[in-house]
């Protein structure tokens, strides 16, 4: 009898449900804000594509353009590849000399709503990348 009182007295927070319900609510804000970051302050660390007149990239990304990014590569070689520039999520320097300064950029997918796809620069090189929904 008392083992019954104890299931109905779980704290909602160990049901296996709670926690589905909190991933998708994440996915789905994650993937409602897409790269649209207004309030990150935006650098210009990389002024040689002076031909976009915005950060943001107005082409969406593709899977294909994803695969084709390599560990290694600079931006400039990303952009080129996507064919516009990416949203500053993060960024960090924590030598301050810029061997170790990392960024992440963000383009929004060709794909499902909220397809998107980051890439990491460390040392003005990629790191690693990832993809969320890309077509």
């Amino acid at each position: 009898m008392s083992n019954h009182g104890e299931t109905e007295k779980k704290p909602i927070y160990k049901k296996w449900w709670f926690w589905a319900i909190i991933i998708v609510v994440i996915i789905a804000i994650a993937g409602s804000q897409g790269g649209n970051t207004n309030n990150v302050q935006q650098t210009s660390t990389n002024p040689s594509n002076s031909n976009s007149s915005s950060t943001v990239n107005d082409e969406k990304m593709t899977l294909e353009e994803f695969n084709k990014i390599e560990t290694g590569m600079s931006y400039e070689e990303v952009v080129e590849i996507i064919g516009g520039e990416g949203t500053v999520l993060s960024e960090s320097d924590i030598t301050g000399d810029g061997q170790y300064k990392t960024t992440i950029y963000s383009w929004d997918g060709n794909g499902m709503l909220g397809a998107n796809a980051n890439v990491t620069f460390q040392g003005g090189k990629v790191i690693s990348k990832a993809q969320f929904g890309l077509e």
